[in-house]
């Protein structure tokens, strides 16, 4: 079965349209879904997931990585957190000026409110 981990980040982008773009290059990852990210207002997105393996070699762990690292590159707010199966294992990291999305006991607290990220939206004005 092997080691479970509860995760969670939130970037906030600088505007919509940087969150567009941004959030469309790293679906060209094939390990990056859409699907898998709520819309929490039009300038921050969240990832969320239950027991998963978060192993830094997974390609899948990778690219979030890359995800996560690439925003914070382009100066974007940020939160991160893990929560592992063992009581000491918490791993919680963030921005400067974090959202305050995200908190941590032993689970994560998520904001409830959004929605799954919108595949089909574009940059064009009028077009949601």
């Amino acid at each position: 079965m092997g080691y479970r981990s509860e995760v969670a980040y939130v970037i906030e982008f600088k505007d919509r349209e940087h969150r567009i773009r941004f959030m469309a290059t790293a679906s060209l990852d094939p390990d990056i879904k859409l699907e898998e990210f709520e819309l929490l207002d039009d300038t921050s997105v969240m990832f969320y997931r239950q027991d998963i393996k978060w192993y830094p070699e997974y390609d899948y762990v990778k690219a979030h990585e890359l995800l996560l690292n690439t925003a914070k590159e382009q100066e974007c707010e940020w939160e991160f957190c893990r929560v592992g199966e063992d009581m000491e294992d918490n791993v919680y990291e963030c921005s400067d000026s974090p959202s305050g999305e995200l908190g941590v006991t032993r689970s994560i607290f998520t904001p409830t409110h959004g929605e799954f990220y919108p595949i089909g939206e574009s940059l064009t004005k009028g077009d949601n």
